[in-house]
């Protein structure tokens, strides 16, 4: 295990202002392309060839600039996550992508490059899990280095990229409804609109309403979430209470070891030691639709989209280990679970054989392809919780042997709920659980202000 003297003393206080960039080279497209409709947008609105303004445009270009960009501390995180784990970070990269295993139905295994939710600091190697006595204290006693109470609780920056994009968004939204005059002046500003139609004011003000109502309650609940995670504090195994708490450490076997998974009952798609997992098969399906447009003419568009059609889940009790002891998990007491980033996904192309065919009449509709996504949390991962400590029951003791003289052995954690707290398990630990969170005022004053804008427009 790494020491305290070569952990890394990180920034996380994200200060009053952050820009970030993207850091992959597919939010780098997404960045460019938002940037190119954000300017485009302005070049519609200065060439009548166009029909006349259109900063609704821009405004999509802003969104598409907002997702591109991480947050200030995930990009910190992945640069102590490459200078502390060099070799761990390779191994994933050169693991992870796309192969192909059949060229015939194009048939592929796909894993991720990256990890967020992966270890940020070295973690105590499984040679160093002692499993004869795995409720008691690793050889140092200390705590692993990524645990709050070493590292201490991130805190977002006031102001980032969410801010600036999401104000430019709204208020060219805005803009785009005061184009319009509320419904006073016929809708040839709108690109492709009839112009023979009117829209009233009211109608327009009442989408903005919606989106702002929409946008305000997810911000409410996203700020809920990080506020318990930062608040609640991080209790120590060792000296665990019963209880609700907040625990972090690694996911380490109990006496029964996780048994294979074979996702959708298929050999050829088993993973193991996972202690919890879920899975989904869907289906790529696209339909003929019939309608008639406004002009009476008969439209028969293709719509595709992927479709679930089955999915499971399960889970295996754990030990969960924070260095200076364990505690049992039951896992599948949780109902809010959080894995990251999928582990696996299989897809190939529908076979159009007799079998495909059937199946095609079967669904109602043309099956293009298949796909198979698992997410799990496996042996060695990290894990953040917040739930409720109880004791053990004796049978339960005594069937497994435990030596009673170890306090926290004696204590489960469950996904019990209690009043203004709900219980959670996910994958990962408080560091990259917070990573993506924003401030007070971007998840409430700014959502607010736009609410109460939006309102005001109906007096317009």
């Amino acid at each position: 295990m790494t020491d305290s003297a070569t952990t890394p003393q990180v920034e996380l206080d994200g200060g009053t202002f952050a820009f970030t960039l993207p850091d992959h080279w597919t939010k780098w497209i997404l960045f460019v392309l938002g940037g190119l409709l954000f300017i485009f947008g302005f070049v519609m609105s200065a060439d009548p060839e166009f029909g006349g303004p259109v900063p609704a445009v821009s405004a999509i270009g802003c969104l598409l600039m907002l997702a591109a960009c991480p947050t200030e501390l995930a990009v910190k995180l992945a640069k102590i996550r490459a200078q502390m784990r060099p070799a761990a970070v390779k191994m994933r990269s050169d693991a992870g992508g796309v192969e192909l295993e059949s060229f015939w139905n194009s048939a592929t295994v796909e894993r991720p490059t990256r990890d967020g939710r992966d270890w940020v600091f070295p973690a105590p190697p499984e040679d160093d899990w002692h499993l004869d006595s795995r409720y008691a204290a690793d050889a140092d006693k200390e705590l692993i280095p990524e645990h709050p109470n070493r590292v201490g609780t991130p805190r977002p920056p006031q102001f980032s990229n969410y801010g600036i994009f999401s104000v430019l968004a709204f208020l060219l939204l805005l803009w785009q409804a005061s184009l319009l005059d509320w419904g006073r002046r016929p809708m040839e500003a709108c690109l492709g609109c009839d112009v023979s139609t009117t829209t009233s004011g009211p109608h327009l003000a009442f989408y903005l309403i919606g989106i702002s109502v929409i946008w305000l309650g997810v911000s409410v609940f996203m700020w809920k979430r990080a506020l318990a995670m930062q608040d609640t504090p991080t209790s120590n195994i060792r000296s665990m209470a019963v209880g609700t708490l907040e625990l972090v450490g690694q996911v380490r076997p109990w006496v029964e070891h996780p048994p294979t998974v074979a996702v959708d009952g298929d050999a050829s798609k088993s993973v193991d030691d996972l202690s919890a997992w879920y899975w989904k098969y869907e289906i790529y399906r696209c339909r003929t639709v019939h309608y008639t447009d406004r002009e009476g003419k008969r439209r028969t568009p293709e719509e595709c989209d992927w479709e679930t059609i089955r999915s499971d889940s399960g889970a295996t009790p754990f030990i969960l280990h924070d260095g200076t002891g364990g505690v049992f998990i039951s896992p599948d007491s949780f109902s809010r679970s959080e894995f990251g980033s999928h582990l696996v996904r299989w897809e190939c192309r529908h076979d159009t054989r007799l079998r495909g065919l059937f199946t095609n009449l079967m669904f109602q509709g043309d099956v293009r392809r298949h796909r198979w996504t698992l997410w799990g949390l496996k042996l060695g991962d990290p894990c953040y919780l917040l739930g409720t400590a109880q004791s053990r029951k004796d049978a339960a003791l005594e069937e497994e042997g435990v030596d009673r003289t170890v306090q926290n052995a004696l204590l489960e954690v469950v996904g019990e709920d209690a009043p203004g707290f709900k219980a959670r398990l996910e994958r990962g630990t408080e560091l990259t659980a917070l990573s993506g969170v924003r401030s007070q005022i971007e998840y409430l004053i700014i959502p607010t202000l736009a609410l109460v804008t939006s309102i005001l427009t109906l007096s317009a």
